[in-house]
């Protein structure tokens, strides 16, 4: 197989903390313009004139940059002076972006590896480049290049020290032109063709006395072909799987003459094949006790016929999808397979860069999910999750690794252990779902598996991408209830979490007006169901303390939504404290309060201050809506009904109705809103309000609420109101009861302490 050193840091099982050259490489790729001259558009130029990157993170920075999907010729311009930036061990697999021209900035680069396979849009012609690796490339891959076609018959690849070269899948060469390749490398030790449609393997005479390792994967093979194979003595790997589909019967006859043709052989892979059928006779005269698998001539034990002539057992065997895989008696040490946990996971392991054998294994895994607990789960997440990010644009792969990923993640809300391991894994669900946006199942699993994260903490790092799936389920898939239920609760819990420019930017990209388009489908089907209360949650959680969102909601007709939902119905609870709540956030910004200055929105809140609903959330929140709108002045009061003074009155007469110990269904993160109240000497009732809030919140939740009060300032502003004459003595009262509850705990947190420092001594 062939795989470039040095994954990326996430992909590697472990918990340990990334080392600081890592991180400085992740820096250095989010931030271009620390290494990178840039032009206008932010584009790269050039390296900056006084840096010099050695190898090891030369290669990171583009090989990373690869996996991120931003290697594209600007970048690669980067890697023009070969005295700034040294590269050895190059992976561009996967690369769309790049062209012939844009890898001619490796040109003057000693290259040791280099994988261009799987780069659609890059021919024969890119290998010109490689002229000062001439002497020190040792491996290339070329591999799934569609495009690749050879410019002419008698090509030949001009690399003597080349050893490893996969040519896989490049359609359309024809046999001389391999013939050719074969006898320019001769040092070659290791061949990969899979995919070729050759009727015979002649062209490898030149390297049969050479090659350790031949990969024959989906290669159509005629029986002559396998003498050849036959003939190379010197075998050490030989990969003759194929799909299941592809499966040609009557063929295990062939496995025991190929053990007994190689004696250096010690990997194998017959998957997908009938080479390791159960049933078939081997041929093979020397085979005495088939059914005990015990080898009459001293071999390995097994019961696979083909392998009863084996002196000793295999480091590998690949038997994914043959009667193999269930033999009782496997002469191997590892064992690709379907059967098995541990067969599962080497599966995955060695199939990575086959998208059509992987997605069968994958399959596997989920067939085993439902049969067995794993001894090895977190093996297997650190696996799936690499070939979904392996495979980003495969259906097959995405729709059964989310599947997958949603077994092996059970139970993960409830822990913090494995961070990297988690965001690796939120990565992989979110590039799927962005590179399937119409796939249901894959946005169904994809959600069903974020549920099992610790939200939101496991998505913060993540958050924009996150949201950005969402939305676009709500787009894509409008009579899908159940997916849109779990997408906006999903939304609602990380909105929920988010600070400032964080809200303000998950407001541009859509949140809101999406909220908004949510609950006018919902209205005008007269359903008030969960994603319409989820939905006024959302636009509660995200407008918290964020007046652009606020401005948002407003400019997008969410009062009048507001008021007709209220119409539509009157009964729903929980409806009514989100829309309430919602409603605070918007009283709060000063420069929106006059919009809200109009009596059909007035004489609802003022109404409001009689609800039940919801306990004393919604006579609460409508209280607190009204204090803001009194809290700018007589003069802003520019309506003739309701009358101020009445909609004053009622407010007095609804706080006092509500019980100071009352539990609360809500969560204050700053109490500066309410603070700025407590200076309005001149509307002693909107203080009430406040000072009710503070004495209830202090009272009931006092390990919470009487610190968040200190850290704010909030004491010196309570004793003023104690100094000025102008508070009615209700005010007072409760300005008295708050203050006295911070001293008590203030008290109690000393008497904690001492008791502490008593024990210790």
């Amino acid at each position: 197989m062939f795989r470039i050193h040095g994954d990326h840091p996430s992909m590697r099982l472990t918990d340990d903390p990334e080392s600081l050259g890592d991180i400085c490489v992740q820096y250095c790729l989010a931030h271009l313009g620390t290494f990178c001259v840039l032009d206008a558009a932010g584009l790269p130029l050039a390296i900056k004139p006084d840096i010099c990157i050695p190898s090891q993170y030369s290669d990171k920075l583009l090989n990373w940059s690869n996996e991120r999907g931003d290697a594209d010729g600007p970048f690669l311009r980067v890697f023009l002076d070969p005295q700034q930036t040294r590269l050895r061990h190059v992976n561009l697999h996967g690369n769309e972006k790049i062209s012939n021209q844009a890898l001619s900035a490796l040109r003057s680069h000693q290259l040791v590896e280099l994988d261009l396979s799987c780069c659609p849009n890059i021919n024969a012609d890119c290998l010109q480049h490689l002229s000062q690796s001439k002497h020190t490339l040792l491996a290339l891959n070329i591999s799934g290049n569609m495009s690749f076609p050879w410019p002419h018959k008698d090509i030949r690849l001009d690399l003597p020290r080349l050893r490893v070269l996969n040519i896989g899948n490049l359609h359309g060469l024809p046999l001389n032109s391999l013939e050719n390749l074969a006898l320019s490398l001769s040092n070659l030790t290791s061949l990969d063709v899979s995919g070729l449609n050759v009727d015979d393997l002649s062209f490898l005479e030149p390297l049969k006395h050479n090659l350790s390792s031949l990969v024959l994967y989906n290669c159509s093979l005629k029986d002559q072909a396998y003498q050849m194979v036959m003939s190379m003595k010197a075998l050490r790997h030989l990969d003759m799987s194929v799909l299941p589909e592809r499966k040609t019967p009557g063929k295990s006859h062939l496995l025991s003459k190929l053990v007994h043709s190689l004696p250096a052989l010690t990997s194998l892979d017959i998957s997908g094949t009938s080479l390791g059928d159960m049933d078939s006779d081997s041929g093979s005269d020397d085979i005495s006790d088939t059914k005990s698998g015990v080898e009459a001539g001293g071999g390995v034990r097994t019961t696979i016929t083909g392998l009863q002539g084996l002196k000793r057992k295999l480091d590998f065997l690949g038997v994914v999808q043959t009667e193999a895989a269930g033999a009782e008696h496997i002469p191997a040490h590892r064992v690709a397979g379907h059967m098995t946990e541990q067969q599962v996971l080497t599966a995955l392991q060695v199939y990575l860069d086959r998208s059509q054998m992987l997605a069968k294994c994958l399959t596997a895994l989920f067939e085993l999910l439902q049969a067995v607990d794993l001894q090895e789960p977190l093996q297997f997440v650190h696996l799936v999750a690499k070939a979904m990010r392996r495979h980003p644009k495969d259906p097959n792969i995405q729709v059964a690794g989310s599947a997958a990923l949603y077994h092996l993640t059970k139970g993960w809300g409830k822990s913090c252990d494995y961070i990297k391991l988690r965001r690796i894994t939120i990565q992989a669900l979110t590039s799927g779902m962005e590179h399937h946006p119409t796939e249901l199942t894959m946005q169904r699993n994809g959600c069903l598996t974020l549920c099992n994260f610790r939200i939101p903490e496991d998505l913060e790092f993540e958050y924009q991408r996150v949201a950005e799936v969402l939305l676009r389920i709500f787009t894509n898939f409008r009579n899908e209830e159940f997916i849109q239920r779990i997408a906006v609760y999903l939304c609602n819990i990380i909105v929920c979490q988010l600070k400032g420019e964080q809200k303000e930017l998950v407001g541009r990209i859509g949140v809101v007006e999406t909220m908004l388009k949510l609950i006018h489908e919902r209205l005008n089907s007269k359903t008030c169901n969960e994603v319409m209360e989820i939905a006024w949650s959302t636009l509660w959680n995200i407008t918290d303390e964020t007046p652009l969102n606020c401005q948002m909601f407003m400019d997008g007709s969410g009062m009048d939504l507001f008021l007709s939902c209220l119409e539509t119905f009157p009964d729903k609870q929980e409806l009514h404290r989100n829309m309430l709540g919602l409603m605070g956030n918007v009283a709060e910004v000063k420069f929106l309060r006059p919009r809200l200055m109009q009596e059909r929105y007035v004489t609802v809140f003022n109404a409001l201050l009689e609800s039940e609903s919801d306990g004393i959330e919604v006579s609460y929140n409508s209280c607190g809506v009204l204090s803001h709108i009194m809290s700018d002045g007589v003069e802003s009061w520019t309506l003739s009904q309701p009358c101020r003074q009445q909609v004053l009155e009622r407010m007095v007469q609804a706080i006092e109705r509500w019980d100071i110990a009352t539990k609360r269904n809500i969560n204050y993160r700053s109490f500066e809103p309410i603070l700025k109240l407590l200076g309005d000497h001149d509307t002693p009732q909107v203080q009430h309000w406040a000072v009710w809030a503070l004495t209830n919140l202090t009272r009931v939740y006092p390990d919470k609420y009487v610190q968040l009060l200190r850290d704010e300032g909030g004491i010196p502003l309570l004793e003023a109101i104690l100094n000025n004459p102008q508070p009615y003595p209700r005010v007072r009262e409760l300005v008295t009861m708050v203050l006295a509850t911070c001293r008590e705990f203030e008290q109690q947190e000393l008497r904690v302490e001492n008791n502490g420092r008593d024990e210790n001594n």
